[in-house]
């Protein structure tokens, strides 16, 4: 991780870079995506099997700015072996999926799924299974590609509505927050300092108005 990250750390990707100025955060992203392809994998396969969220975090944003899709045969297996996260949170291999985009991504998010949405909801805490975020993703590619591979999961009584957990899960803004990652891996603008400037400003404004009101 130390190696191959930029800074050598992972507290950037946790927060900082998605709200540094602009020029730095781009400058975050080039060395995020230069350590990604000049990263061996086994290097990247012995992150993901060391163990703790944050090494696995940073083989995440690696693999997927860099598009590892040499990477795709191991996500693959962990997936289809129950284990699509790892360790909750946003970490989880839906990412890497997403920026990698292509018809056979989403065939493997369709197989997890299929096995996925017959499992019983998790205690709150650190997840293992991530079945909102996998369709959400599903969904996302399907945009992308022009494909319905999420349709059969959709729908009156089907798998998801069935799932106990769907009622917790917002698909749409799910669908937003993995085209937001996948933005920020290829180097773009993901818009977050400005949405939280607006926010900020929004509150502010509210708490204004509400001080002004007679009592």
């Amino acid at each position: 991780m130390f190696r191959w990250s930029p800074n050598g750390g992972y507290m950037p990707l946790i927060v900082r870079a998605w709200i540094w100025p602009r020029p730095r955060q781009a400058w975050y992203q080039f060395r995020l995506r230069w350590g990604g392809r000049l990263a061996p994998a086994k290097d990247l396969n012995l992150m993901l099997d060391a163990g703790g969220w944050r090494t696995f975090m940073v083989a995440i944003w690696l693999i997927s700015s860099a598009k590892r899709a040499d990477l795709r045969p191991r996500i693959e297996r962990d997936m289809l072996a129950g284990r699509p996260c790892g360790y909750g949170w946003t970490y989880s291999f839906c990412t890497p999926l997403a920026c990698l985009g292509t018809e056979a991504d989403a065939l493997i998010l369709a197989a997890y799924l299929d096995h996925a949405l017959t499992l019983p909801v998790e205690p709150e805490g650190y997840k293992t299974q991530r079945q909102g975020e996998a369709l959400a993703t599903l969904l996302y590619l399907d945009e992308q590609l022009g494909t319905t591979h999420a349709q059969r999961f959709l729908g009156e009584d089907g798998p998801w509505e069935r799932w106990p957990g769907s009622a917790d899960d917002d698909l749409s803004a799910g669908v937003d927050q993995i085209r937001t990652e996948v933005i920020f891996a290829a180097g773009g603008n993901p818009g977050t300092r400005k949405r939280l400037k607006q926010e900020h400003r929004q509150l502010q404004e509210e708490h204004r108005a509400a001080k002004s009101k007679p009592v």
